[in-house]
């Protein structure tokens, strides 16, 4: 379905009845909310299950072309979007899981609307970066990726993102052809405008209001990803009310790699 926002028309992805929990799914860079298809076919007969494709990704499509894209595609006006999709669905009090870019913008929303969450579950992700000149450094790296984006072919980028060390046990996954595959129907300019607004340098970091978390919020990792198990866990030593699991035998991309393990986490952190 299209969901009409004040910036966006917002292609969304539903599972289940809607008079069961709403779970909003929240899908990471370049991806989509078919990425969750499997764990949103698991879910259904208990959640309704709610995987949009976030601005700058899949079929949704700004209303009209933003003189400042910085501030259309950045976490805030993103996260209004992403209230107002649950005011279209009339979803009062939503279950919240977000895989990396997705796991910025779950917790982001979880921290700062906490009243419209019942628990967050948050994959690979990170608090944002802690110092002013990682954020400079990173705004840099990431205006360098989207000017790739923008210049290159999109097959030829995919395969460049894709031989990040971070997605090293992804690419042996047998998922992996069919996830990047579904990657191609990527507009890079909306991706670039995407990584401009809400990449990890152009966050406004939340570390300092972890503190402030009152939901049930469960912090989790694959064991191969290393960088995210640390983040992970300082994540969860900073959160009141928060739990910590790192996956066996699993790397970044948990939803593929590791799709049965995160269906048992969320019935089981969101019973």
């Amino acid at each position: 379905m299209i969901i009409r926002t004040h910036h966006f028309e917002l292609s969304v992805q539903t599972f289940g009845k809607p008079d069961f929990p709403p779970l909003l799914l929240l899908h990471g860079f370049l991806g989509g909310g078919i990425d969750w298809l499997e764990i949103a076919q698991n879910l259904a007969s208990t959640y309704f299950v709610i995987a949009p494709d976030i601005p700058g990704h899949g079929s949704t499509r700004p209303l009209q072309k933003s003189p400042t894209p910085h501030t259309t595609y950045s976490i805030e006006v993103v996260s209004a979007t992403i209230l107002e999709l649950l005011n279209a669905l009339k979803c009062e009090r939503t279950f919240l899981c977000g895989y990396s870019m997705g796991g910025r913008l779950a917790l982001y929303l979880a921290l700062c609307y906490p009243t419209r969450f019942k628990a967050a579950c948050i994959l690979s992700a990170t608090a944002g970066l802690q110092t002013e000149s990682e954020q400079k450094a990173r705004v840099l790296h990431d205006e360098e990726i989207a000017q790739k984006l923008e210049s290159m072919p999109l097959s030829g980028f995919l395969e460049f993102w894709y031989h990040q060390q971070v997605f090293a046990s992804f690419r042996q996954h047998p998922n992996f052809a069919k996830a990047t595959a579904n990657r191609m129907n990527t507009d890079p300019k909306e991706a670039a405008a995407s990584l401009r607004g809400m990449g990890t340098g152009a966050q406004t970091p939340v570390w300092d209001i972890l503190s402030t978390n009152r939901l049930p919020m469960s912090f989790v990792a694959g064991e191969r990803d290393t960088k995210f198990v640390a983040l992970a866990q300082e994540m969860h030593v900073n959160t009141p009310f928060s739990s910590l699991t790192i996956i066996p035998n699993a790397g970044h991309v948990l939803h593929y790699e590791a799709g049965s393990a995160v269906i048992s986490l969320l019935q089981k952190v969101f019973a």
